[in-house]
């Protein structure tokens, strides 16, 4: 979906093969990247080696949070099907929605492919999130958390981070511009 410049200056989180190896921690995932525009979220996983050919699902999760808010101002969670090295199927849904705001069958501005990475891109709009000074606004979150995980039958394999979040700031370009 998207080229592979664009990705230069996202925020790229790697995986660390030291811990866990001798523990037998299979490494399937090698890194996760995510940035934003002044309209979408876009998000990548790249795969350790080749895309792995039995079945599972990545999920991606994603919040959005205000300054000094104590829980997330809005959820969503990207969910795909991979079966055969082939995306079967993706949707994302919010914790409090019947409905999916999305899928593949439906995907509205939002976006899901798997090529030789993983890649996805959501509205801004459904996180309640968008690039402003904080001074202006007060309705909308100001900061951005993603979190990429790799489930086959049910239990989690792998996951980035491994601990925690990537956290994105959204400032407005202006400031971008004089830090």
């Amino acid at each position: 979906m998207v080229r592979y410049f664009e990705w230069m200056g996202a925020a790229r989180y790697t995986a660390d093969r030291r811990s866990g190896s001798m523990h037998g921690k299979q490494f399937l995932l090698d890194a996760v990247y995510a940035g934003i525009d002044d309209r979408f979220v876009y998000g990548r996983l790249d795969f350790a080696g080749k895309i792995p050919e039995e079945e599972y699902e990545i999920v991606v999760n994603v919040e959005s949070w205000a300054n000094h808010d104590l829980i997330p101002r809005s959820e969503v969670r990207l969910e795909a099907v991979v079966v055969g090295g082939r995306l079967q199927s993706w949707k994302i849904t919010a914790p409090n929605s019947r409905n999916a705001l999305a899928s593949s069958t439906d995907p509205r501005e939002a976006r899901a492919a798997l090529a030789r990475n993983f890649e996805f891109r959501l509205p801004q709009a459904w996180l309640q999130a968008a690039p402003v000074n904080v001074e202006q606004r007060s309705d909308v979150a100001t900061r951005l958390r993603l979190r990429f995980s790799l489930w086959s039958n049910r239990l989690p394999v792998d996951a980035l981070p491994v601990e925690g979040w990537i956290d994105l700031e959204l400032l407005p370009e202006e400031d971008l511009v004089e830090q």
